[in-house]
């Protein structure tokens, strides 16, 4: 029974000490982030297909803005809460880059400005 035991422990500890941790660095979020210059050419190359008045947001350089802030796709008190945020991270996962994703998160982060 000893020897079973000691087999046993034997076996779990190699198993464990074999075990690595993995850690992945989320890449630094851009800052001084412009609606105008870094956000709407997201939208314009990757929503504005859809997202042209017919389907909420309307994403059109001349709407944009306040379809998302009045619309309540911006939370500024918790940005990766945010509806944008979550839809890019979700069901649009493929529609923006990482890169893309984090200039919008950034954007959010800094008070969502329209600037």
């Amino acid at each position: 029974m000893r020897r079973v035991i000691f087999v046993l422990t034997s076996m779990v500890i190699m198993f464990l000490s074999g075990c690595e941790k993995y850690i992945f660095e989320k890449p630094d979020m851009p800052t001084d982030v412009s609606f105008s210059a870094d956000i709407q050419p997201i939208f314009d190359n990757s929503c504005v297909s859809c997202h042209s008045g017919g389907i909420d947001p309307d994403l059109r350089p001349d709407n944009s803005y306040d379809a998302l802030i009045d619309g309540g796709y911006v939370d500024t008190d918790d940005p990766e809460s945010s509806v944008l945020y979550e839809t890019l991270r979700g069901t649009h996962d493929t529609r923006a880059t990482e890169e893309e994703k984090l200039y919008i998160l950034g954007w959010i982060t800094e008070g969502a400005l329209n600037n």
